[in-house]
């Protein structure tokens, strides 16, 4: 898998991970990036790349920072039916949505966007990939079932409009719904961060918050779909759990059938 170094023709199914912070509340003290951290034997972002493959996605642009080297490395040690290339942040200190401009090459047309250490079922892919939207906006996946989240406070919050998005952040006092991390983006959003980066960078939030600002950032409901911020050793205990419950895909459904199955 070599590292990035321009963008071929636009594929049919693409996606961009974000894999460049350091992670420090679930690796501190480590000699590996948050990505590599196991959940149930597998890196976290091995499994976002398996759910990306089972979601039919064809080729993704990793953004890789702290410790870069060690999780490009990592990566090679297993094979995907993906494409998957390397975009590197030298910036990794700086909000996120600095990290999402260092693959503003790659957004040319509707892109999934993801976080590396957010878990989730290809069903919460496909919500958000099947919610209309036009060429100038964004899509947000969003969860209404607040009262199942698994760390309230550190989660972001969404403020809605029917199905537009009128204010994000993890301290609003009022709030509809719950960011997952999953993302349909357009040019428009990179246009966006390009507007407010600065000396200091820009972070994602600001970005949406600014589009929704125009109008065009738009709200996918992600139904029962599965999902997991991984970020503190709590949630990752959660998330071994989540697994073990509804198995690698974080399908409950396709996990009931199977022990039905079993136990038939």
């Amino acid at each position: 898998m070599p590292s990035l170094q321009h963008f071929g023709p636009l594929p049919t199914r693409r996606a961009v991970i974000l894999a460049a912070g350091r992670g420090e509340r679930l690796v501190n003290g480590f000699g590996f990036p948050k990505p590599l951290k196991r959940v149930r034997g597998v890196p976290l972002i091995v499994r976002v790349l398996r759910n990306l493959e089972r979601a039919g996605i064809e080729e993704v642009a990793v953004v890789v920072g702290y410790l870069g080297d060690v999780l490009i490395a990592g990566l090679r040690k297993h094979r995907f039916a993906l494409d998957v290339r390397f975009v590197r942040n030298d910036e990794y200190d700086k909000p996120n949505g600095t990290s999402l401009l260092k693959a503003r090459d790659f957004v040319r047309g509707p892109t999934y966007l993801t976080m590396s250490d957010h878990l989730w079922s290809p069903d919460l892919l496909a919500a958000v990939g099947a919610h209309p939207a036009e060429d100038d906006e964004a899509v947000l996946g969003v969860d209404y079932a607040i009262a199942r989240c698994f760390d309230l406070d550190d989660a972001t919050k969404v403020a809605l409009v029917n199905d537009r998005i009128s204010e994000v952040g993890k301290q609003l006092a009022s709030y509809d719904a719950l960011d997952t991390g999953v993302f349909r983006i357009t040019p428009a959003l990179i246009e966006e961060l390009e507007r407010l980066q600065g000396p200091e960078g820009c972070s994602l939030s600001q970005g949406v918050t600014a589009l929704a600002a125009r109008g065009r950032m738009r709200a996918a409901d992600v139904g029962d779909a599965v999902w997991i911020d991984v970020d503190t050793p709590a949630a990752h205990a959660e998330a071994e759990r989540l697994i073990s419950l509804h198995g690698e895909e974080l399908r409950p459904a396709v996990a009931a059938a199977r022990r039905t199955a079993m136990g038939a």
